[in-house]
Order: structure tokens, then sequence, then C-alpha cells
């Protein structure tokens, strides 16, 4: 997929631009808080998680408990991470499987990725997201002056 301006016309926030998977991947390397998307019960139920990218999938460490029960009864997840500055927000959605890291060295490598502590948690359980898609919108805000 190749970036291109949706359109390059007046828009509330301003041009809009599809983002290339290449483009979407260097942004997610650049940060580390998303949004993991589940069902449960066959209703959407949307975790903060800390995350890192290494360009192919994404990883995350949680704890036993509501994120995990609702991965082993559905793995098929989306995830979201966007950032908003002065001149301009990206959204970038992955839709995926994710699945639980078991093997050893999995999860040796897991245990060396950039992911912040927050609450001490004995044992940490990883989850990786393998995307089946990616997509991303790049929106360049219009700075209005007043008169």
């Amino acid at each position: 997929m190749t970036g291109h301006r949706d359109f390059d016309g007046w828009s509330p926030q301003g041009p809009v631009e599809e983002l290339s998977d290449e483009s979407c991947w260097s942004l997610l390397a650049l940060e580390s808080f998303g949004r993991l998307a589940v069902s449960v019960g066959d209703r959407p139920q949307i975790f903060p998680v800390d995350f890192h990218s290494d360009g192919r999938d994404i990883l995350f460490r949680t704890a036993a408990g509501g994120k995990l029960e609702a991965l082993t009864g559905n793995p098929a997840v989306a995830f979201e991470v966007d950032l908003r500055t002065r001149t301009e927000a990206w959204s970038i959605v992955i839709d995926g499987t994710a699945h639980r890291v078991t093997n050893a060295d999995e999860i040796a490598i897991a245990d060396r990725a950039p992911l912040p502590v927050w609450i001490p948690t004995d044992p940490y359980v990883y989850v990786r997201i393998t995307p089946t898609s990616i997509r991303g919108r790049r929106f360049v805000h219009s700075l209005m002056h007043d008169g």
C-alpha cells in the first residue's frame, strides 16, 4: 500500500493522508501505549496496554484476568494507537490474531523487550498480536489565526 492523499480540499481537521504499511510500522516503533479491542461474550471491550512493536507484530505483557480470558475465547483482536500534537494527528489500527507466548525462547526474547513495569505481577504473561491488516491515517491540522 502506498501513501496517498484522500483529498486535498477543505476538511475540519485539514488534509488526510492514508499511510503506507511501512509508515505505520515506523510510527508504531515510536510509541508504547495503545488500546486492545477484544470480544467478551459478544460485546466489545477495550483495554489500555503498554506494547512493543518490532515492525512485524505487537507484543504486550499482562497478568491473568479479563484480557487473557477474552483472548482465550476469541483470539481475533483489533489494536489501535494514535497521537495528537498541535499540528497533526495520526491513528493506526491493526486487525489480527492474539496468542499467548509459551515457547521458552520466545519468552526469553520478550523478557528483553522494552516494556514498562507498572505493577509488579508474577508471573507476567506475554501476548503477541500477529497482524492480518494494518491501516493508518495522518491528519494535518489547519492552523486558524484570530483576526
